[in-house]
């Protein structure tokens, strides 16, 4: 195909068919040259083409240049193309009110808050889709390194190997990353975002490379903590859930991949609350695009079957299960999905289909179930229990458009923002921060808050390679506390400054305090049955790295888990 066509612009092929030509003349095939002139037709809208375009060319000139490095040449590329914008949004101070709302203010206040979809949602073009702030990114299959690069084996899109299962390697997103700037003035506190640093901007603290300069690109984990081919802890469309594991299990299998791994750590949950209020003005997601949060139901089998890859239940139950979701299968009447007799039977097992049947006069909802081998179900006491998704349900929805399946606000399905799949049913589990919880009393405790910037030291415990970051909350209460503000810090640490908010007011997520004194690690974003709690910015501070529950899963980490220090 001629390059002229790639573009849907006429004028813009034509111009870039005539410099690349003016180069091959020339001989003068530098990577300078030949950025210089895709560079100069990014226009906020085509950035998936350009890059296509340009990659192919890019890899041809430059063979020495590993995939890593080309994705932060095109970083580079958007800076300098897109470095004029400031996208800046301003709320109301927590200390005069508690609306979640965001208003955007200059350059942002010329768009509109970024389309919300769902799997039936008929898709329409904002600047999220291709707005290098803040809009555009790309999935490849990546390993982490030893100087905190990655190894980027396929891009998606422009190599053929990409393999969204992960099985070849963990999918990644990658997105340039921004400098941000927060203050406050006339009673609102502003956030803002630039490709650029127009003067007092800082870094996001996962984006500080080791050698404590600002890296071009930043990356989260595609989807939540799965089984990868091998059965090792994975980023991948349709693997199992990686739950029932503490995070000492989790960054011991982690490091089964490579040595560099992390779990997902308070760099990737600030970068994701940030990217919720950049895309769609508000403090966070409850109320609007919810995820899976209180998709917590537990049936009894209506009819005796023999040998099948089903169960019966009523057309009202039924209504509250969704197709392609996870159930485990077994006979404990307790609501306790941790123990073997609940999935004795089939432990995470997907939804296939679900249709009407009739059976002795009487209608009943069939629920088909991805099984091996068929099971004898008993009525009255063989139960169906909801848990949480494989990862890779949100691959269902329109394009890169933020949103969650079936609906926004019915609590049942993992929801996507910027190409990470988040609240899949399960919190999402790691080592860094840990929280030391000391002169517990009468059902408070003081929290201190380490971190560790190494993902090869992270451990179970407080040890030398962990920092005081300086943060801390005297006495907090044990139990569920609605956050009204976090910590103002560099660090990479979301921890509550102030806690008595509602769920919904200020941030609309709640934080869990420890009920003893002891080293204890953050639990985020919530699980099926955590509800009103729930959100972006939750997080449970009571369990300990050692706990492995239904609920806790492992994940592996982005760009902070191997990080520097940054020094303006």
């Amino acid at each position: 195909m001629s390059i002229k066509n790639v573009f849907p612009n006429a004028e813009q092929g034509e111009r870039v068919a005539r410099a690349l030509e003016t180069i091959a003349a020339n001989g003068a095939s530098s990577p300078e040259a030949l950025d210089a002139i895709f560079r100069a037709i990014l226009n906020g809208s085509n950035t998936t083409q350009v890059f296509r375009t340009w990659y192919t060319r890019a890899r041809a000139a430059s063979p020495a240049d590993n995939r890593y490095t080309l994705l932060c040449r095109f970083a580079a590329m958007l800076r300098n193309a897109w470095g004029d914008k400031v996208y800046t949004l301003k709320y109301v101070d927590p200390a005069t009110s508690g609306a979640p709302a965001m208003t955007p203010v200059g350059d942002l206040a010329q768009l509109s808050a970024a389309q919300l979809c769902t799997d039936s949602t008929t898709p329409v073009a904002d600047w999220t889709d291709e707005d290098p702030l803040g809009g555009w990114y790309i999935r490849a299959n990546a390993l982490s390194l030893a100087d905190g690069t990655m190894n980027v084996l396929a891009i998606e899109g422009v190599d053929d190997a990409f393999d969204i299962t992960g099985a070849m390697a963990p999918v990644y997103t990658f997105a340039p990353a921004l400098w941000r700037r927060k203050w406050t003035e006339g009673g609102y506190i502003y956030k803002s975002w630039s490709l650029t640093n127009p003067g007092g901007y800082t870094p996001y603290a996962g984006d500080v490379a080791p050698d404590n300069t600002k890296r071009d690109l930043t990356w989260r984990p595609t989807f939540p903590g799965g089984y990868d081919s091998q059965g090792r802890l994975g980023s991948g469309r349709g693997q199992k859930p990686f739950i029932r594991r503490s995070a000492n299990q989790g960054i011991a299998s982690a490091r089964t991949v490579t040595a560099y791994e992390g779990l997902w750590n308070d760099a990737d949950a600030i970068w994701a609350l940030d990217m919720w209020q950049l895309r769609h003005w508000d403090l966070e997601n409850s109320d609007i695009c919810n995820g899976c949060q209180s998709y917590d139901f537990r049936y009894t089998a209506a009819v005796t079957e023999t040998g099948v890859k089903r169960v019966l239940i009523t057309a009202a139950q039924a209504a509250n299960l969704q197709v392609g979701s996870n159930v485990s299968i077994g006979t404990n009447a307790s609501a306790d999905r941790g123990a073997a007799s609940s999935y004795s039977l089939g432990d995470c097992v997907r939804i296939l289909s679900m249709e009407t049947v009739t059976v002795d006069s009487t209608e009943y909802v069939a629920v088909n179930l991805d099984l091996d081998a068929g099971i004898d179900v008993t009525a009255g006491t063989t139960q169906i229990i909801t848990m949480p998704w494989d990862s890779g349900n949100t691959e269902r929805l329109p394009g890169h458009k933020d949103g969650a399946c079936y609906s926004l606000t019915a609590d049942r399905n993992p929801l996507r923002i910027m190409g990470v799949e988040m609240m899949s049913g399960a919190y999402d589990i790691g080592l860094d921060p840990l929280y030391n919880v000391t002169n517990f009393a009468d059902g408070h405790g003081d929290y201190a808050v380490f971190e560790c910037r190494d993902s090869e030291n992270l451990s179970g415990s407080i040890t030398a390679d962990y920092e005081d970051t300086g943060i801390a909350y005297a006495q907090m209460p044990q139990g569920w506390q609605y956050v009204k503000r976090f910590a103002d810090t560099d660090k990479a640490a979301l921890f509550p400054a102030e806690i008595g908010g509602s769920s919904t007011t200020f941030f609309k997520s709640a934080f869990y305090g420890a009920g003893s004194a002891g080293v204890r690690c953050p639990w985020r974003s919530g699980n099926l049955r955590n509800g009103a709690n729930a959100g972006l910015a939750c997080g449970d501070g009571g369990s300990t790295p050692s706990n492995a529950y239904w609920y806790g899963r492992p994940r592996l980490s982005g760009s902070g888990k191997k990080r520097g220090e940054w020094a303006a």
